[in-house]
């Protein structure tokens, strides 16, 4: 996969089909509907040595962050609905003005699937003994953030 960009985004080339497909369930691995995900991403902020500031933000913030959350991963859903696929290579263009959406997403997305299959800092170092889901959830954990690394270097530039 090649990545360029210019003024107005992104545009990925060459993509192969395994990375389309990681690019493609982005959105569903970025869902926060299960209890895992939800606690990991809207995680409270005392962790429960402040039960009235942890209730407080469950009703005043999480709610508008629940909304903004969702707001960035439907704008990615709709990038990838426009994915090409050309002789089997695909390719992508995200505007410049949806590169947050996209920060966001990848990162929700790691979170979430970090949580969901519970993964630990030593895990990324025993990668052989995992297999199935984990094994897969720990290569896109890995893919997306590669990917959110370098979004974020082309944002700096």
């Amino acid at each position: 996969m090649e990545i360029h960009s210019d003024d107005d985004g992104w545009v990925f080339d060459e993509i192969d089909p395994l990375i389309a497909d990681l690019l493609r369930i982005l959105p569903a691995s970025a869902s926060v509907e299960d209890d895992a995900a939800r606690s990991r991403v809207f995680s409270a902020p005392t962790a429960g040595e402040d039960k009235s500031a942890d209730d407080d933000w469950r009703e005043y913030v999480e709610p508008g962050l629940r909304e903004l959350f969702q707001s960035h991963t439907d704008t990615v859903a709709t990038d990838l609905a426009t994915m090409k696929t050309d002789a089997g290579n695909c390719s992508l263009r995200i505007p410049m003005e949806h590169g947050r959406a996209w920060i966001h997403t990848l990162n929700q997305a790691r979170l979430a699937l970090g949580a969901r299959h519970e993964v630990v800092e030593g895990d990324s170092n025993s990668r052989r003994q995992h297999s199935g889901e984990k094994s897969f959830a720990l290569m896109q954990i890995d893919f997306y953030a590669m990917l959110l690394s370098l979004l974020l270097r082309r944002t700096e530039l």
